[in-house]
């Protein structure tokens, strides 16, 4: 049975690209939206402000280390 892997930083370097700024953008609407808010912060803005982050590191290490794309 052949083995298989989860790779999570993109492949390529345009992908690499797409989702930093994919990323960039949904941080900001996050921030944007946590700033409006005038209660308690809203469940779904936060855990899209952590996935953009996570985005974004996942695709600056894709950038930065050409070696570790599809790993």
């Amino acid at each position: 049975m052949a083995e298989r892997r989860w790779h999570f930083i993109p492949t390529t370097a345009p992908l690499c690209w797409l989702n930093l700024g994919v990323g960039a953008v949904l941080l900001l609407s996050s921030v944007l939206t946590l700033s409006s808010a005038d209660t308690r912060a809203p469940v779904l803005s936060v855990i899209a402000a952590v996935a953009a982050v996570a985005l974004i590191v996942l695709a600056a290490v894709g950038l930065a280390r050409p070696r570790l794309r599809g790993r």
